[in-house]
């Protein structure tokens, strides 16, 4: 069966309004969570990879296994729990949670069926996002409390994995302004001093690199990049193409930002500035690279002579090497959980942005 990506949130990482929790306990609807509120502590979303013999993710799908061991989430004392291969997983419920300016999010109970538990229901381990849902264009907001304005049973076989979020990330032969002048951020090492909007030249504390074969991409068509050609955004912006994976937010300033989004600078996800030939998802790429680069916070770098994101732990921050990162630089970690460089646009209107 082909191998599918989800990206989810721990419980550990999720505040429920009144004592609440994610497991239905006795419904699997999560109707237990209507009017509740949900606040996503960080944005610590796991890798976890599963066999599935379809590309839809689903409630009551036997054929949904974890692909291989794996760890998700944390116990009562910090130490992440290991899961067999094999063990079934479920979008147990869908519920629709609504943040303080009216942005609507879809979001899944990620379940891991466990031997011996009953209802099987009854073990809903976090949360995974539905991406472009009821208007939203990216994760939910962190540190705010959101509130459960709907809830209903899981998706049948109408939920593709394609449509669950991922994280943003840069491809090789991007150009990075560093102390040292400006490099191809495949060649920048941890380390390295790269230049911030904000903070002048900071260190990178750490990189990530994320391959996606021709086979995934396939399989997962929404991996696929987002190409900005040069010019797309204004003289020089960006100075050359370049591409950025769908979530990469882009920096947007002036006239645009403040009528549309009501600043003077805001992030845009790439997928949403999608206009014409100017900037496109490239449906012709093969194959493709993701790479991440944090720092001590979430900046606004220069890539390409255009402004956009560094890596704001995400998705793939709790593979087993990034909680290697995490334990060395749990300060950093947690200065990134609550707060990004700018703010971040959450609803279609990022399309005028570039109009």
């Amino acid at each position: 069966m082909p191998t599918q990506t989800i990206y989810a949130l721990a419980e550990s990482q999720i505040t429920i309004s009144g004592g609440g929790q994610l497991d239905g306990v006795t419904q699997g609807d999560g109707s237990h969570l209507d009017g509740l509120t949900i606040t996503l502590n960080s944005n610590s979303w796991e890798t976890i990879q599963v066999d599935d013999n379809d590309a839809n993710f689903d409630d009551n799908d036997g054929n949904q296994v974890l692909d291989g061991a794996q760890t998700f989430g944390v116990d009562g004392s910090g130490t992440p729990v290991n899961y067999a291969s094999g063990l079934r997983v479920e979008a147990e419920y869908q519920i629709i949670v609504e943040d303080s300016e009216g942005n609507q999010y879809t979001l899944y109970g990620f379940n891991i069926n466990e031997p011996g538990q009953s209802p099987a229901f009854g073990t809903v381990e976090g949360l995974a996002f539905l991406a472009d849902s009821v208007g939203s264009t990216e994760f939910p907001p962190i540190g705010e409390p959101l509130t459960v304005v709907s809830s209903s049973e899981g998706p049948k076989n109408d939920t593709p994995y394609t449509n669950l979020a991922e994280p943003p990330c840069f491809t090789p032969g991007t150009q990075i302004l560093t102390a040292t002048g400006i490099r191809d951020v495949a060649g920048i090492a941890v380390g390295d001093l790269v230049w911030t909007l904000d903070h002048g030249f900071q260190p990178v504390r750490w990189l990530g690199h994320r391959p996606v074969a021709a086979e995934e991409l396939a399989e997962n068509p929404n991996f696929l990049p987002i190409k900005i050609c040069k010019d797309a955004l204004g003289p020089g912006l960006p100075a050359q193409d370049m591409h950025v994976s769908p979530q990469h937010r882009i920096f947007v300033s002036g006239w645009r930002a403040q009528i549309y989004a009501g600043e003077d600078e805001v992030l845009a996800p790439a997928v949403k500035l999608c206009h014409g030939d100017a900037i496109t998802r490239d449906t012709t790429c093969e194959e493709v690279t993701y790479i991440h680069l944090l720092f001590d916070r979430h900046e606004v770098i220069w890539s390409n002579g255009l402004l956009s994101e560094s890596f704001f732990p995400a998705a793939d921050m709790l593979t087993p090497t990034a909680q290697e990162v995490v334990s060395l630089f749990p300060r950093q970690f947690a200065a990134q959980d609550v707060r990004t460089a700018r703010a971040c646009m959450s609803d279609r209107s990022a399309i005028t942005l570039v109009g």
